[in-house]
Order: C-alpha cells, then structure tokens, then sequence
C-alpha cells in the first residue's frame, strides 16, 4: 500500500512538472516560427501560452503576429473578449483602437482615443497604466494628456515625474524643466530626486538641449521669483556642474547676501575657481569675502588667496602690464611685513621669490628671500627642498645651466620617492634636453611616465614623445637640438633669440618632423609679445600642416581666443571653437569652447 502510494505521487510530480515544461516548450516554438515568418503556426502557439499564463510579452507576440498577417477580426474579438474579462485594464481598450487604426479606419479611431483619454479614472495606478497604453502605440500626446488630466486629481504621490519623462521622450525640454523644478519648490522631499534626474541630463554628453532648457528656465524663475531661494541654489548647483564659474559666482555672492552666509558659500567657491584654473574669477571671489571686513572669520584666508590668485594670473596666463608686476610685489611685501617670515608664510615667501625672479628682473632679491626659507627652523625639508628646487630654476633662466643641474641633482637624491625628487628627476632629464644629451634624456623620461605624481607623469610623457618622434631620418637630434635651445631661450625670457634660433632651424632642416613644433612655438613666442595677427597666422600654419596632430586642438583653442579677445573678430571665433568641437571632442579644450561658443552665439551682433 505504501509502495503504491510513493508510486502515486512519483507519477504525479512528473505530469506536474511536465505541465509546467509545455508552456515554455511551445513559447519557444512559437518564438521559431515568429523568426521564420511563419505567423499563422507562431500565433497558434502564442495563443495556447497565453491562455496558459497571461504575460504581457505572450500577449504583446500574439498582437505581433495578428497584425502581421493583418487579421484585425481575430485581433478586435481577441481583444474585446480580454477587455470583458478586465473592463479597468485600459491597455485592451486602446489597442482596440490601434487595431482599428491599423486596420485604415484612422477617424474613427482618431475619436475612440478620444473617448478612452476622457475615462473615468478610479487611482494613480490607472492614470499610469492609461498612459503607458498610449506610449505602447506610440500616442505619446495623448499619454501625455491623460497624465496632465490625472496631475491633480492623484497628487499622492505627484505625478510631476512621469509627466517630465513623457516631455523629455517627446523632445519638449522645457516643459520638462518646468515640471521638476515645479515638483521640487511644492514638494522639498522630492528635491533630492529631481536632483538626481537632472544630474543624469547634465552629465550626458548627449544631452546637451535637455540641460541648456534646464538652465533657461531657472533664469527665468530666479528672476521672476528672487525670493525664491530654491532656485537661485539649483542655478549655483547647476553652473558648478557644468564649470560655468562665472553664473556661479553671481548665485554664490546673492545666496551669501540672502541667508548671510558671511562670505563662507563664496570663499570655498574661490579655492574651486583657483584649482580650476579661473584665477579672474577667483581674484573677484577673494575681493567679495575681504570686502566684508576684517572681522570677518575667512578675511585673512582670503587675503593671502588673493594673492596666490593674482599670482596665478600672471604667472600662468601671461596676462599683465608691468605695474601689475610691481604692485603684486608691493603687496607680498607688505604682507610678508605684517605676519612676518615663518612656517605659515613659507609659501608666499616662494611666490615672491619666483616673481621677483623671472618677471622683475630681481634674481638676487629672489635668491635672498630663498635664503630666508632655509633659515626657518620649523619650515618642512619638503618647502625647504621646493626652495632649492626653485633656485635651481633661477640659476637655469639667468644662464647658470650646469650650476642648476647640481642643485637638482642634490633635491633627487636627498628625495628618490617622495614627490618633490621625482619633480627633481623630471628636471634633470629637462636639462639634459636643453643640451642635446637627448638619449639620456629619454631614459631618464621614461621611467618618471609611471611617476605616483599624475602630473610629473604627465609632463614627463609628453617630453618623452617629443623626443622620440622628432628623431631625424639618420637616427642623429640635429633638428633637435637646435629647437631645445630655442625651448630653453623661450624658458629664459629671450625672445627674439629664441626666434632667430628657430628660423634657423626652419631655413637648416625645411623637412624635418620637428618643424610643426617649431612653427607652434614661434606662435606662442608671437603670444608673448603680444603681436597677435602674427599669432594668429602661425597657429593657422601649425594647425594646417596637421589637422588632426598633437598640436591640432592647442592650435585652433589659441586661434579662437586670440581673435575673440584680441583681433575681437567674434565670428571668426565662433567658427575656430565650433571647428574644435566637431573635429576634436576628446580635447581637453571642448568645456572651454562650448563654452565660449554658446556665449558668443548668444551674443547679438555688431
């Protein structure tokens, strides 16, 4: 009996299990026959599953499959019997529809999504299940609509995010900005959602019209609504998200005014201008914060910023008359005066030195000041070794070559890992460069390329393939060298030396793969003197002998900014930064001109 009872149950699980196989069994045959074409044999088999287990892609298949073999009764009675069985799920009613548009009756059908978009909707489920029927048949106004017709009736939760979804499919990029942003200010627990979908349209790439309309229409809001804190925060959020420091700045300084801040949003906004290289607009943030008073917890943070930013600006953009040289001293000096030299004001103290140095012609006040760094007991070996560094480049811009390489030397070997012995190495195989010992050079490059340091590692690659590809046909550096001692002239500040040298060069070697450098460095010695029309035709020569070359992006950034700042010729400019971002969108130059492009496009014309 027991036997005939485990037999029982045996026989039994099988025909069970065998039940459960035949569905899928028969949606993979019907999938066989769908691929093939054969629809009448697919449909068949997509019925029989259905039935068995009603899942929207069985029944989505089965749909397919009719309308393939455009059998629209089957189809409409299929449906109408589905539709008896759910009368709440609109999904059937509107396919109804769709088969009678299918079927060429495009009027009637017309009104019947007419009748199904004004439905009785009983909850937010159905509003979205209404809607996603819609989108299915690709009716998206109509989807739409019923979503817009549900927004207050079911506001639990809003629907403000499936509404901004449809206008972002359907390409209406500002109704969805105006959605979010009108969930976010009526709902501030949905803030860090909207948030989120908008910090997804601002990092894509591809999504460019979508953020542009995003900050349309905060401008708009914060300037119909200035009370409205809301949006003056996601402009800032904003323009930080797409580096446009300068909308940033407006919003840090207004939001500090608003909730008085005490300059704290403005000044961390500052420290971020200066790492990103925005020494102008970091030199306003710092003014803003010291302009609200001494007593003020971040005033002589700022101050001391202040200066770094000033310095920045002209040491790195070349950007200065020589009053603005000597009033930059003027101010070290007094600040040097007023706290002394010590540990906290090591690097002002460094700063100066180099300005006194390589812009004012004051090598022995510099190499004074670098005295003074030694002589602070409490001062790191790391300052003191960027010191000596820093002296090794005075004696090397005043004609002092093998002097520097000894101090170099002298930081590389007190300093094997740390940071500032590999910026040491990397200047040892620069100078080795500057004479021509281009194999020791190399060696010396190739091992720093794989420095901690990203940046050293950087520079080091970069030298390391300037000399690697500008080996001459005869395995010598002839061509070489006599650009690196037109590059160490450029170091030096001798112009017009350096300039003779590289004509030289030009005249000697006419065919030599180092003359593309030679012609960008010609213009970047035009840049420094200012003759800018003839900066501007030998970037043009640079880029034309190499459209898509190493130097191709440097070459039409430095066009562009020369005819729009310089040359002021705007529209020539805009095609400069226009021609970048179609033709090199991998450029680290592409923020920069979108961004310059979009104003100037914007702007009106003269």
């Amino acid at each position: 009996m027991l036997r005939t009872g485990l037999l029982i149950v045996l026989l039994l699980s099988i025909f069970s299990l065998d039940l459960m196989a035949q569905p899928k069994v028969d949606e993979q045959l019907a999938a066989e026959f769908f691929q093939q074409g054969d629809f009448a044999k697919a449909s068949d088999y997509y019925l029989k599953v259905y039935r068995q287990s009603p899942a929207p892609t069985v029944y989505n298949r089965y749909l397919d499959c009719l309308l393939a073999m455009e059998d629209y009764k089957t189809a409409q009675q299929f449906l109408k019997s589905e539709a008896s069985k759910s009368p709440h799920d609109y999904r059937f009613k509107v396919d109804q529809v769709y088969i009678m548009e299918r079927a060429g009756e495009k009027e009637k059908a017309q009104k019947e999504y007419q009748k199904i978009k004004k439905s009785t909707l009983q909850n937010r489920q159905q509003a979205i299940d209404l809607s996603n029927a819609f989108i299915l048949r690709q009716h998206s106004q109509e989807a739409l609509e019923v979503l817009i017709q549900s927004k207050n009736k079911f506001n639990n939760p809003p629907l403000n995010i499936e509404i901004a979804q449809l206008y972002f499919q359907t390409g209406n990029y500002s109704n969805m900005a105006s959605e979010y942003l009108d969930l976010a200010v009526n709902n501030a627990d949905y803030i860090p959602m909207v948030q989120s979908r908008m910090q997804l349209l601002v990092t894509d790439s591809r999504q460019t019209s979508a953020t542009e309309a995003i900050k349309t229409e905060l401008l708009i809001r914060t300037q119909k609504h200035p009370n409205e804190t809301l949006y003056a925060e996601f402009l800032y959020w904003l323009s930080m998200q797409q580096k446009e420091f300068d909308i940033a700045l407006i919003q840090a300084k207004s939001l500090d005014q608003r909730f008085g801040e005490g300059g704290s949003r403005v000044y961390n906004l500052g420290t971020v201008l200066l790492s990103n290289e925005e020494y102008s607009l970091a030199v306003e943030a710092f003014e803003y914060v010291i302009g609200k008073g001494s007593n003020n917890p971040f005033f002589a943070a700022s101050e001391e910023q202040l200066l770094q930013a000033r310095f920045m600006k002209i040491t790195s953009q070349k950007n200065y008359v020589h009053a603005d040289l000597e009033m930059l001293e003027k101010q070290y000096l007094d600040k040097l005066s007023l706290r002394g030299r010590n540990a906290s004001t090591v690097e002002m103290m460094l700063n100066l030195a180099t300005l006194q140095a390589f812009y004012l012609d004051k090598i022995e006040a510099a190499k004074d000041e670098l005295a003074l760094v030694e002589q602070i007991p409490n001062a790191s070996p790391a300052i003191k070794a960027k010191a000596k560094l820093q002296l090794a480049d005075m004696m090397l811009f005043s004609g002092q070559k093998w002097s520097a390489s000894l101090l170099y030397k002298q930081v590389e070997k007190d300093y094997k890992q740390d940071v500032i012995g590999f910026e040491a190495k990397f200047r040892v195989a620069r100078f080795y460069y500057f004479v021509g010992e281009m194999e020791w050079a190399k060696s010396q490059l190739k091992v720093l390329s794989g420095a901690s340091s990203k940046l050293i590692a950087n520079d080091a690659l970069n030298l390391y393939l300037l000399i690697a590809e500008n080996m001459s046909e005869d395995s010598t550096y002839d061509a070489l060298s006599i650009y690196a001692k037109a590059d160490l002239l450029v170091y030096q500040m001798k112009f017009t030396e350096a300039t003779l040298t590289l004509d030289t060069l030009l005249s000697i070697f006419p065919n030599e793969p180092v003359l593309d450098n030679a012609i960008f460095l010609k213009a970047q010695i035009s840049v420094r003197q200012e003759l800018w029309t003839h900066a501007d035709s030998l970037f043009k020569m640079a880029y034309d002998r190499d459209p898509f070359g190493l130097l191709a992006d440097q070459s039409l950034i430095n066009r562009a900014r020369i005819n729009q700042f310089q040359l002021k010729k705007t529209s020539l400019a805009k095609e400069l930064y226009q021609q970048l971002l179609l033709n090199h969108s991998g450029s680290i130059y592409t923020l920069e001109a979108r961004r310059a492009f979009r104003e100037l496009d914007a702007a009106p014309m003269p």
